[in-house]
């Protein structure tokens, strides 16, 4: 409000200054008029001459002070309506607007601050996305410093890729998870192998009783290497478990894309409604300058025409004077007509300075308008740069955390494929120490039940002829029973473990048969074991059979000999002597 009073009050001592001109200029031509109709002489003749030649002054005073600068004839509400303008002021971005880019200085801390995770492996793998981001985030800040921008929504976009991004190297690195379980693993290795050189020494000194307990103390040290290697598969799991959240990482690419996509679009529908107002500007400035050229044109002419027919007057005044009778009436008609023309010169020059005063104005809003413009299409152009410069951002981190995430598929499937082997290896081992120890238990349990035979037998022989040695037999029969029952119970415990063992094999096997890998299955192994066990002992047995065989033969042979030799000594005896 003050500065529109204080434009007023100067408007208003411009028009009285403009009126003052007027009014003398006006009031000498009256006198001019006058004069005219005045005696006469020679001195009014030369008062008239002066008054000509200040009239003259005056009129150029007139011409030359006459100023509307004060007059607000043109603002923005104008040329927007004149012009057909769309952008209003209040759309552009205007010289002392401050850029907010301080969204965008928070996304280089947050990569700062991933670029020093605890993760350092996978830091290892992000390194390289990290700066070209950072370097990315770097040329966005500048860019924006530059400009009248705000990077509010902008600075959103990466959000999401970033969070993605730590919650990556914040994955469980497999091999270090799976450390604690290999070292327990080689301990175990380590006491199994101790158990079978233990067994070995006791089976070649014959300790029968401590080589099977170092069978049992094997059998349940490979199944707690069993579990060790199945506990793997459940950190394995748990690896991919945390994995499997960036399976779905396009999805967060493409949002980010649409957001980038949509302010690119908005910066885009900016700049060309800018750029049109900026056409409808050179426009309506060339029709300005050829109708300020056309009018200035028109005025010179007016005043040229003004200038030669005050000439004109004066030498027709001159004229007069040396026909002052004649031409009296003549002379006040053209004093009448100079001070019309004076008068309506004065109106013209009005006019014409209101009119400069307008197109000066109109040059000014439209400089400033312009200038406006074109500070919001250079800050479109910025945006649109900016934006890009994100989306690449964008792209790079979604492309290393998808790499990253087939990587560690891959990495997950090798190992798996690894840990089966290990499993195969640990079951084999298992599965064969257990065979084995079957196999003992029913050679075992084939003796006693050959034993119970011929104790039985020795039993009802003694019974039959009432030998007292029945009750030892007896009591030999109730031990070897509860033997029995003893080494059966063994054996279905043993059996059951081989089962269990052989069904928790089921999905290595499977794994094994889906990757190729061809393998000899353990129970194929036992079971040729067990029938290279039953050859060689048939083999032992039929050895033993034919040096009895060998034996009872020579007996045979010598009790032969020893008959012939008898019945050629006692051959021509009487048969009593014989007897004798």
């Amino acid at each position: 409000m003050p500065d529109e009073s204080t434009g007023l009050e100067a408007a208003r001592k411009q028009k009285i200054h403009n009126l003052k001109l007027k009014t003398a200029c006006l009031e000498n031509e009256e006198f001019v008029t006058d004069l005219h109709v005045s005696d006469w002489s020679e001195t009014q003749k030369q008062k008239l001459q002066a008054a000509h030649e200040k009239g003259s002054e005056l009129l150029a005073s007139v011409e030359t002070g006459t100023k509307w600068n004060l007059t607000a004839a043109y603002d923005i509400q104008k040329l927007m309506r004149v012009c057909g303008l769309e952008m209003s002021v209040r759309e552009l971005y205007k010289p002392d607007d401050k850029p907010q880019f301080m969204e965008v200085v928070g996304l280089k801390k947050t990569l700062n601050e991933l670029k020093q995770h605890r993760n350092k492996t996978r830091i290892v793998s992000f390194t390289p996305t990290i700066d070209n981001g950072l370097t990315k985030l770097e040329k966005v800040e500048d860019e924006l410093r530059r400009s009248q921008l705000d990077a509010t929504d902008l600075a959103q976009v990466p959000v999401a890729v970033l969070k993605n991004l730590e919650e990556c190297m914040n994955v469980t690195v497999v091999q270090s998870a799976l450390m604690g379980n290999e070292e327990q693993i080689k301990g175990q290795l380590a006491l199994i192998e101790k158990a079978k050189e233990i067994r070995n020494v006791a089976l070649a000194d014959g300790e029968m009783a401590i080589a099977e307990e170092q069978f049992y103390i094997k059998a349940q040290l490979l199944e707690r290497l069993v579990d060790l290697v199945a506990d793997k598969f459940r950190i394995i799991g748990q690896t991919d478990d945390e994995n499997k959240m960036f399976a779905k990482i396009h999805e967060v690419q493409k949002k980010a894309f649409q957001e980038t996509s949509a302010m690119k679009d908005a910066k885009r529908r900016l700049k060309q409604r800018c750029e049109e107002d900026l056409k409808h500007l050179h426009d309506a400035i060339q029709k300005a300058d050829l109708e300020d050229a056309e009018a200035m044109k028109r005025f010179m002419g007016q005043k040229d025409k003004s200038e030669k027919f005050i000439r004109e007057n004066v030498e027709k005044q001159d004229e007069c004077w040396r026909k002052i009778q004649e031409q009296e009436r003549m002379l006040q008609k053209l004093g009448t007509e100079r001070f019309e023309e004076v008068k309506k010169r004065i109106e013209e020059n009005d006019r014409e300075e209101k009119r400069k005063v307008e197109y000066q104005q109109f040059l000014d809003v439209v400089g400033q308008h312009k200038k406006l413009l074109e500070l919001s299409v250079y800050n479109c152009d910025l945006a649109i740069r900016s934006i890009g410069i994100i989306e690449e951002l964008v792209s790079e981190g979604c492309t290393a955390i998808k790499a990253r995430y087939d990587k560690t598929n891959q990495e997950l499937a090798d190992l798996r494929l690894q840990v089966h082997q290990e499993y195969l290896e640990a079951f084999r081992r298992l599965y064969k120490t257990l065979g084995q120890l079957v196999y003992k238990k029913e050679k075992r349990l084939e003796d006693i039940d050959r034993n119970l035979r011929t104790t039985h037998i020795q039993l009802e022989f003694a019974i039959e002829t009432l030998d007292p040695n029945a009750k030892k037999h007896s009591d030999t029969k109730k031990e070897l029973y509860k033997l029995r029952s003893q080494i059966e119970e063994e054996l279905e415990m043993l059996k059951d473990k081989m089962a269990q063992a052989l069904e928790m094999f089921g999905p290595t096997e499977d794994a094994l048969h889906q990757a190729g890998i061809e393998f000899v299955h353990p129970a194929e192994e036992v079971e040729e074991n067990n029938l290279g066990r039953r050859s060689k002992i048939v083999e032992y047995r039929a050895h033993l059979a034919k040096q009895e065989e060998v034996k009872i033969a020579a007996e045979r042979e010598e009790l032969k000999r020893s008959k012939t030799i008898q019945g050629q000594q006692h051959r021509g005896k009487p048969v009593q002597q014989i007897t004798n």
